[in-house]
């Protein structure tokens, strides 16, 4: 009984000191935004005094909680990949109201100062498959043509470029991809590609998603890339960049290409409206080698203008909108050492894009936005004449036979809800959404036609065309998808979706089921393990469906004495003569993820991506005859190409990275990435639509097994004075070889470019000249002087067979960049 008295007691006496402690407790709650109100999700907020740390994460709405041992003053630290880091904020906890941190978004310096961009890449709140891009890399690193932005996309390792410019993610088709621009569809409903311009000075960032992504992100199999464009303060800012034309010294002095861009921000109304204006225009006048003196220029000039404006209606209901037009020309389109002017051709292009999104806070974590935006693209394509286009084993010659004009035009809907965060076994972050788009092609085309010289000399065929080459094919996408992420502990994430899609034209649907999880094996939180299943879809490409209703091909075979071998055969193309399913992607992910010091990680990541269901035109009546890379191929057999899902791609990845970050906007990064690529269908570099495929998966045109990419951009002793430096070394794209006729000899794919490795360097000086700032950049691309050619001669029996064309030698780059007055910040 003394004993069982004794046990009481203490047990009356710890509940004495624990419940006072315990009703002691206090609950802090508030909101991160950024210096406009926007809400930050995924932020760390750090409560601390000097006996102890509280740690918590914004939601998407910007909204956090974090129990407290009691009321008191405590220092509260913020840090967002993108932002200004926020540290030591005085809190008095015990205050009823909610607390609001802002955190600034993060932007170029001018001079050195601390920009601890506190981006750990280990967070567990970040379960997806992503690289991130900023601004400031954009502009700092010099890759080649520091103009445009589809070049600043390479500097991402899984992202290749081939010969043609197209651009690949993670072994992708260009348009197996959903391309963003603040949250809107941007991709050309004809090809599926990227084709806007934008000024790299007014992109705030880029994050591409693949394998394991949210599914509120869809129409794309590959992932999807996220452009975010820079929002004004209640300070001006203004740059100007290459506003100085440069001096081309080849083949005599002249002006050079140029591309002056000029951006400005601030407030409209200071505290409640701001605006970011960015320009860019360009003018290139490119000299090819291996083509006579007067005969290898081509021109072309462009500009953009987007115009991003953000309106606080209330501190909870913010509005923002943009509008961005494009236009460009080129003269002598597609000239290079194989193709001469006469084979060029003059293209007019342009696009309109306007969007709205009102987002409105409605308390407790809950946020909707609604958004809407239109496209409107046009295309216009014309040769230089109307002679036959003349395929021979040297080259071609003529005039190119398609003179087209295309529009198209995209409406899009979208509405998104985040619900409060619910506790159940955890917490949990719910997000649902809604997206439709009303598409729309009209193509006009008119074609003359083209001949087939063999290697004697003597020609092969003539191929004519007919019908009206007009039509329109519109169509409609509706899209819905629910996410659950749940927080089971501290240390695991675990991310469970399902989203689907619906498309009209073909009268298709595909259910997306997504899961991944992220864990923190070890208590410091300094290593992240992450793995995701996903099943992705591509959107349909109205180029494709349009292609039935376009002209037919008439071909005439000739003996070799001349004369006409027969009567001529046809090839058309046809519809689906049966259902058609939207094409489908198994992904499989996994990453390992480690904070090695403060600012050095490292990471290694596995991918696996298997697309079945492709779409393809292909030979109905010979669906696996021998491939060919002519325009048709060149057969005494009628040819009728029906729509069919045979497509089939495989890309496998293994990348493995490190990158550490310094004071300032200083840093570098290496990586090495080991991939294949593979698919059944016969690709045309040039062309994202092929008409052939085989019985067994081949390299894609783009396959690059290994690729070792370095960039930095680091301080030199001297003060205001920094170097860039980019490496970028991968194996040859592949080829195939073929005969006179274009028939395949051999394995598709089978032979290689010569291994293409780029070294550019560029020294930078910062300066203040009468109370302005600038920033002087000289550099040189190509220090080593790599060919790096971008054509062969693949025809079998040609002189000049397996010569390679269009060398890239070695050139200077000079930048000047205008900053504003010294004193703004």
């Amino acid at each position: 009984m003394q004993i069982q008295n004794s046990f009481w007691r203490r047990l009356l006496c710890c509940l004495a000191l624990v419940l006072p402690a315990a009703a002691a407790q206090i609950e802090l709650t508030g909101r991160v935004v950024n210096e406009n109100e926007a809400p930050v999700g995924g932020a760390k907020v750090t409560v601390h005094t000097g006996v102890g740390a509280w740690l918590t994460e914004t939601e998407p709405t910007g909204t956090f909680k974090l129990i407290l041992p009691g009321p008191g003053n405590y220092m509260v630290g913020v840090e967002r990949e993108g932002y200004y880091e926020l540290k030591n904020f005085p809190v008095e906890a015990g205050v009823s109201r909610d607390v609001t941190l802002v955190i600034n978004s993060l932007r170029e310096v001018f001079q050195s100062v601390d920009v601890k961009e506190a981006p750990s890449p280990v967070d567990i709140e970040q379960s997806q498959n992503q690289e991130h891009l900023t601004g400031t890399e954009v502009n700092d690193i010099p890759y080649p043509s520091s103009h445009s932005l589809r070049n600043s996309m390479e500097l991402l390792p899984g992202v290749v470029q081939d010969q043609a410019g197209g651009l690949h993610f993670n072994g992708s088709s260009e348009n197996q991809m959903l391309y963003l621009l603040n949250g809107f569809n941007i991709a050309d409903p004809i090809t599926g590609q990227l084709n806007t311009n934008l000024g790299v000075e007014g992109v705030r960032s880029m994050d591409f998603s693949s394998g394991r992504y949210s599914p509120e992100y869809g129409k794309g199999s590959a992932g999807v890339l996220s452009i975010r464009t820079d929002t004004g303060t209640d300070a001006f800012h203004y740059t100007a960049t290459d506003f100085i034309p440069g001096i081309n010294i080849n083949e005599g002095v002249r002006f050079g290409d140029w591309y002056p861009r000029v951006g400005f921000s601030g407030p409209i109304v200071a505290g409640r409206a701001w605006f970011a204006d960015n320009f860019q225009s360009e003018y290139n006048e490119s000299v090819v080698t291996g083509l006579s003196r007067g005969q290898n220029t081509r021109t072309s000039w462009a500009g953009s203008n987007l115009l991003h404006t953000q309106v606080n209606i209330t501190p909870t209901n913010i509005l923002f909108a943009d509008f961005l037009f494009n236009i460009e020309n080129q003269t002598h389109y597609g000239l290079s050492p194989l193709d001469p002017v006469s084979t060029t051709q003059k293209t007019r292009g342009r696009e309109y894009f306007g969007s709205l999104k009102d987002q409105i806070y409605l308390g407790h974590g809950a946020l909707i936005e609604f958004g809407y935006a239109h496209n409107d693209f046009s295309d216009i394509q014309s040769p230089l004449g109307d002679s036959l286009y003349i395929y021979s084993p040297v080259g071609r010659s003529g005039n190119y036979f398609v003179t087209s004009t295309q529009t198209s035009a995209r409406d899009q809907f979208l509405a998104d809800g985040y619900l409060p965060a619910m506790h159940f076994l955890g917490t949990h972050q719910i997000k649902a959404g809604l997206d439709g788009d009303h598409l729309g092609y009209s193509g006009h085309f008119s074609r003359t036609g083209y001949e087939l010289i063999g290697l004697s000399g003597d020609l092969l065929s003539t191929t004519r065309f007919q019908g009206t080459g007009v039509f329109q094919v519109p169509d409609t996408e509706l899209s819905g998808y629910v996410v659950d992420n749940w927080r089971l502990s501290k240390r695991f994430q675990l991310d469970l979706g399902i989203r689907e899609d619906h498309d009209q034209s073909i009268h298709a649907s595909g259910f997306s089921p997504r899961v991944a999880f992220s864990w923190a094996p070890f208590a410091s939180g300094r290593t992240r393990v992450a793995a995701g299943y996903a099943i992705t879809y591509d959107a349909v490409n109205l180029g494709m469906l349009g292609r039935s209703l376009d002209q037919s091909a008439l071909t005439t075979h000739y003996n070799a004495d001349g004369t006409i071998a027969g009567p001529p055969t046809l090839t058309t193309f046809v519809p689906a003569n049966r259902p058609l399913e939207l094409p489908r992607a198994e992904n499989w992910t996994a990453s390992i993820d480690h904070r090695v010091t403060e600012h050095f990680f490292a990471s290694a990541r596995y991918l696996r991506r298997n697309i079945t269901n492709g779409l393809t035109y292909v030979n109905s009546l010979d669906p696996y005859g021998t491939p060919y890379e002519s325009p048709l191929p060149d057969s005494v057999f009628d040819g009728v190409y029906q729509l069919t899902n045979l497509r089939h791609d495989r890309y496998d990845s293994v990348d493995l990275s490190v990158r550490q970050t310094f004071t300032g906007q200083y840093e570098w990064m290496a990586s090495f990435v080991h991939s294949r690529v593979l698919s059944n269908a016969v690709l045309d570099i040039n062309s994202a639509d092929p008409i052939q495929v085989v019985g067994n998966l081949n390299p894609a045109p783009w396959d690059t097994p290994n690729r070792a990419l370095a960039w930095g951009y680091v301080p030199l002793p001297w003060k205001n004075w920094a170097v860039a430096v980019l490496a970028d070394a991968r194996g040859g794209f592949p080829f195939s070889v073929q005969d006179d006729t274009g028939r395949i000899i051999g394995p598709v794919d089978s032979h290689r470019y010569p291994m293409n490795f780029d070294l550019n360097v560029s020294i930078e000086r910062m300066i203040t000249l009468r109370g302005y700032r600038f920033a002087l950049r000289l550099g040189m691309n190509n220090v080593t002087n790599q060919r790096n050619p971008t054509a062969v001669n693949n025809v079998v029996g040609a002189p000049q067979f397996l010569q390679f064309y269009g060398l890239e030698g070695r050139h200077f780059v000079v930048r000047i960049r205008f900053f504003g007055r010294s004193g703004v910040k």
